[in-house]
């Protein structure tokens, strides 16, 4: 697993064998540092990983990004398709995150699917 960022704000990314996906959950307030680490953390394991690989995205703990934050979110969906990510998702809990990410989909993805699923209890 690589962890970035500290118990406050950051996000973590892994390969989880048994269920075949590239976790990444993220969480607080992102700084530029952290923002700027993003892209390529999620990006590197999902490469390191098999084709059709499911991308699972925890953002129930995110805050609203700020302006590096959505670029660099931006970042990675229009990296999707090329990485070969297989089935994306998306979960939230604050309503203004995920109408950012929502926005951020809509406009970066390409057409690559991106589902938003409830946020686990």
């Amino acid at each position: 697993m690589k962890r970035i960022g500290t118990d406050k704000a950051g996000f973590a990314v892994e390969f989880d064998a048994e269920v075949g996906a590239v976790r990444v959950r993220g969480w607080g307030f992102w700084d530029t540092t952290i923002a700027e680490a993003f892209t390529k953390a999620v990006s590197d394991m999902c490469r390191a990983n098999p084709k059709g690989t499911a991308l699972q995205l925890d953002m129930v703990a995110l805050k609203p990004l700020r302006e590096e934050g959505q670029r660099s979110f931006a970042d990675l969906l229009r990296y999707l398709r090329g990485l070969g990510v297989g089935r994306t998702t998306i979960s939230t809990a604050s309503q203004l995150t995920k109408l950012q990410l929502l926005r951020l989909v809509a406009e970066h993805s390409a057409g690559h699917p991106v589902e938003f699923t409830p946020a686990a209890v």
